[in-house]
């Protein structure tokens, strides 16, 4: 087992109800993740949720220091690791319900998600939704992926019908077998007006 990973399941053991999965995404997640993303090189682009970083590496990577990277991590475990991986990125230490504390209004080309929203009561589900639309630029993207095996929670349902509520577009992609537990992602678009 890796360190990150060993880190990430610590912090799952220390903090399960703010650490939503058992263990890390896989390469075939991140990437999948990171290739629903439509963002330049000088966007802000934001992740909640980013665990031990392992969307976070390719996000980075994309903006190659000139764009502008937050992070909003509710472990203190996973938020030191991060800090120690990504130090030209804001690694934050707060809920992502507080995004328009760090992000103006209208100025976020992409927000990436790695939190559990089926595993949410529908209160903070609203909350960090409102945060993520306030956040997002006319055109923005949100991108979040989804457990295959919770896609039939009403947490996890609702959170999908607010999603083609709230957003122009939204389309899913193929399941990624390769992840533990196997996922989707959804890609979703902001109206351009």
């Amino acid at each position: 087992m890796s360190g990150r990973a060993w880190k990430f399941v610590q912090a799952f053991v220390r903090e399960p109800l703010k650490v939503g999965a058992i263990w890390p995404s896989s390469e075939e997640l991140s990437q999948a993740v990171a290739d629903a993303c439509d963002f330049g090189a000088q966007d802000t682009v934001v992740e909640l949720g980013p665990g031990t970083g392992n969307f976070t590496q390719l996000l980075s990577r994309r903006l190659n220091d000139t764009g502008r990277l937050v992070a909003l991590e509710l472990s203190t475990t996973n938020v030191e690791v991060l800090r120690r991986r990504f130090p030209r990125g804001e690694i934050i230490f707060d809920s992502a319900e507080h995004l328009a504390r760090y992000v103006p209004p209208n100025t976020a080309r992409c927000v990436v998600s790695g939190l559990a929203w089926g595993n949410m009561l529908p209160a903070l589900q609203d909350r960090i939704m409102s945060a993520v639309l306030t956040s997002l630029e006319p055109g923005g993207q949100f991108v979040a992926f989804a457990y295959v095996h919770a896609r039939w929670f009403p947490t996890s349902m609702r959170f999908r019908r607010r999603l083609f509520r709230e957003f122009a577009r939204v389309e899913t992609t193929r399941i990624i077998w390769r992840n533990l537990p196997p996922a989707f992602v959804y890609r979703c678009w902001q109206s351009a007006a």
